[in-house]
């Protein structure tokens, strides 16, 4: 009876966040999200998929994928949240089944359910999973690339070999060549240990190139036919290199920047994760212990970050793709610990030198023990942290919905409680309390705090004013603004003007509206006198979240103010 009792309060829990991020398909969209849906919804209209473009001009910053994917939901159900967001999401789902069979490859099958449970529940999955962005659908064909390209080094099957390309032909057709530098790497890296010279430098791979530029052959043309051999150049170059320099995008110089936003990207499971991942070194080091294909994963994403943390643009999304690589090296070492006192089990076949002193096994073990302890204190400390600061930041926020947070927590604790009287293992609850937290708190998220803030959207706000008062005749354009919801949701386009020979001829129009920032609002004033109604919005985005707009006391300080003019 407890089995069965475990289980449906196993169900429980993922049905808590099966709900959660089903309830992120219909939040609002914002920044490089909007973006990506106004060219999705423009390629379906115009019925072109394969030249990009955005408001008329020729797209090269993305390659195809992400905007097919969103392209089927447009076309199924029409300009919505949830049609944008419906297949890159079940696309990024299936991410989560390639890092169990990668863990599992590598380690066990408790290894592989541990890095799926963990990934899926990660704080970034949480948010790049309602906030769209390439990176959410590239982890999946980087994962897919390296547990296949694992399976043919291990198997020297021809299968795995052609999905494993395919897999970095997806990743690249998703954001670029950065899709196959961690395969690349890990396949180098893996060979390199294993002293197989002659596999590194055999003609076969030319063969995976080959399938490689066959999957990214539409991105390619598209880019050649828009913009010739600079599109090409940019495609492989400029647009990484420029990156890196800060030529194409960014300014950032922290090197830190990917540790600190590793330490929540992780969350709730960053103490056990960097705890395994230092064990997983500390037994290389001391014990002796091969792990072949996690050492090659690991040093595969230690190029990427080092690749990134030079990189002066810097994006926190850009450590999605490293995410569930991270957690199916640890879930080995998880495993492991979750399954008895003590993980290594070759123990006693080694003796730890350090300068002149000698440490017998037992000395060692303790010692291990004791470090496992403390993390597993450390990991239920941050969780009670985290949740006391989560019911803090709810009660100060303006968004409060006292109502629903007391239901949440009681839920908490009621499937807390039941758990722990149904299941001993210790190792079980702190599982079960984390992703239950996760879900908790993100649901909460979903449901009071994010909307909230999504209403202070510009875009947003706008389209609610236009659509309820203009004329049928009216039609909106945007001016000196990159607000491109405004291009997705409206029923009637949006555009944003080419030329000024196009705003002159946009006031002859029947009951024109331009929806701009205070430099265009000034525009207007000396360009017409025909201005009928100036609604003013006060806005923030949400790529531009700060504590004082967060905290009720400041917020309004903290907004900008755009325009909706209504011209006669």
């Amino acid at each position: 009876m407890n089995g069965f009792f475990k289980n449906i309060i196993w169900i429980s829990a993922f049905v808590l966040v099966g709900l959660t991020l089903f309830l992120g398909l219909f939040i609002d969209l914002t920044g490089d999200a909007a973006l990506y849906a106004a060219i999705s919804r423009q390629m379906v209209e115009s019925g072109d998929w394969f030249n990009l473009k955005i408001n008329g001009i020729p797209y090269d910053q993305k390659p195809h994928l992400l905007f097919w994917l969103s392209g089927v939901g447009i076309t199924l159900f029409g300009n919505t949240n949830f049609a944008f967001k419906l297949f890159p999401v079940l696309a990024a789902l299936s991410g989560i089944y390639f890092v169990y069979r990668l863990a599992r490859l590598f380690y066990s099958e408790k290894s592989g359910r541990l890095a799926a449970l963990i990934t899926g529940t990660s704080q970034m999955f949480f948010l790049y999973l309602f906030d769209i962005h390439t990176d959410t659908v590239l982890q999946s064909g980087v994962t897919l690339a390296c547990w296949q390209l694992a399976e043919y080094l291990k198997n020297r099957r021809s299968g795995n070999f052609i999905i494993g390309f395919l897999g970095i032909g997806l990743a690249m057709l998703t954001k670029g060549p950065i899709g196959a530098v961690i395969p690349f790497f890990f396949v180098f890296f893996w060979l390199l240990a294993a002293k197989d010279f002659k596999q590194l430098f055999h003609p076969k791979w030319l063969l995976g190139i080959f399938i490689v530029l066959g999957v990214v052959s539409p991105t390619l043309l598209h880019l050649w036919n828009s913009f010739g051999w600079e599109g090409i150049r940019f495609y492989f170059v400029d647009n990484n290199l420029g990156r890196v320099t800060g030529d194409v995008a960014g300014s950032n110089t922290d090197p830190f920047f990917y540790v600190y936003n590793l330490l929540w990207a992780l969350s709730p499971w960053t103490i056990l994760i960097l705890a395994a991942l230092f064990f997983k070194i500390k037994s290389r080091m001391y014990l002796k212990l091969s792990d072949k294909p996690g050492f090659s994963l690991l040093s595969s994403v230690l190029v990427l970050f080092i690749v990134y943390s030079i990189s002066r643009g810097k994006a926190p999304n850009y450590l999605m793709l490293t995410i569930p690589l991270l957690v199916a090296v640890a879930a080995g070492t998880l495993a492991n610990v979750f399954s008895e006192p003590f993980p290594f089990k070759r123990l006693h076949f080694y003796v730890l030198q350090k300068g002149e002193q000698k440490m017998d096994p037992p000395v060692l073990q303790k010692s291990f023990q004791q470090q496992i302890k403390g993390m597993v204190l450390l990991h239920a400390f941050v969780l009670f942290v985290l949740f006391v600061l989560f019911l803090l930041s709810c009660l100060l926020l303006p968004e409060k919905k006292l109502f629903l947070l007391l239901i949440l927590v009681a839920v908490t604790f009621f499937l807390l409680i039941i758990f722990f009287i149904v299941e001993p293992g210790s190792w079980a609850r702190l599982i079960y309390t984390s992703v239950i937290f996760a879900g908790i708190f993100n649901l909460y998220l979903h449901l009071a705090v994010v909307p909230g803030l999504f209403r202070y959207q510009g875009a947003h706000q706008a389209l609610e004013i236009y659509e309820s008062t203009r004329s049928s005749g009216g039609l909106l354009k945007s001016l000196h603004l990159e607000e491109y919801a405004l291009f997705y949701w409206p029923e009637a386009p949006v555009e944003d003007f080419s030329t000024w020979e196009n705003f002159y001829a946009f006031l002859e129009q029947e009951e024109p509206w331009v929806y701009t920032n205070q430099i265009g609002y000034n525009v207007v004033r000396e360009l017409t006198s025909q201005i009928d109604t100036v609604y003013v919005i006060p806005q923030r985005g949400m790529n531009e979240i700060t504590l004082s707009f967060l905290l009720p006391s400041s917020r309004q300080s903290a907004l900008k103010e755009n325009y909706l003019i209504k011209i006669r």
